[in-house]
């Protein structure tokens, strides 16, 4: 059996000599955002912005760029505003993507999504076969990628892992509530719901 594993290409990116400059780049993204911060102070954190920044190797400009485009979804679609409940069919969903009870090897989230159809490799475009890997059951040298990545023991069989737990929706949903009520209680203390219903200048 083949997964397909999507992997972000990471660009050689220039690190600004000191904590010092980093911070000045910073300082430079929040003036070329305008009002930004201001509307959406908990999404446009220091932290977000050194995101960008890295992924952009440290411009400042694209990643302004980019962190409009982002507001700009995020104000049109309120992602934050996305609730359990809310998600129509939410089992048939669940089964097709999730978030499983793990992080990978470098503390990142982890997402899965059981493609509708068949992916084969040599149908891919050349710039999408950069960025993904093909897994394949019982074989070592997957193993060894995926080994690198996860925890063994918690990544699930079907992936190569030593978890065989099966999906249960109900955990699942109980999971998915807590994280609603931490996000919502989050969300409420530091002010960001009232913040992101202000009407944007509509210039």
């Amino acid at each position: 059996m083949t997964y397909l594993l999507k992997s972000r290409s990471e660009p050689t990116q220039l690190l600004p000599a000191s904590s010092e400059e980093q911070q000045r780049k910073i300082n430079e993204v929040r003036e070329l955002l305008g009002d930004l911060p201001t509307e959406m102070p908990n999404f446009l954190s220091d932290a977000t912005i050194r995101r960008f920044l890295r992924a952009r190797n440290w411009s400042t400009t694209k990643a302004t760029k980019s962190l409009k485009e982002t507001t700009s979804w995020r104000r049109h679609y309120k992602p934050e505003k996305i609730r359990w409940e809310s998600i129509a069919d939410s089992e048939n969903e669940a089964k097709r993507a999730y978030i499983p009870d793990y992080l990978d090897k470098n503390g990142r989230m982890v997402f899965v999504t059981l493609p509708a159809i068949k992916i084969i490799k040599r149908f891919l475009e050349p710039r999408m076969n950069e960025k993904v890997k093909f897994i394949y059951s019982n074989n070592s040298e997957s193993q060894k990628i995926m080994g690198d990545m996860f925890d063994l023991d918690k990544l699930e069989y079907i992936f190569g892992g030593r978890n065989t737990a099966e999906f249960d929706i109900n955990m699942y949903a109980e999971r998915m509530k807590r994280r609603d009520r931490v996000r919502g209680s989050w969300t409420q203390d530091n002010g960001e719901a009232s913040s992101n219903n202000t009407k944007p200048n509509e210039d």
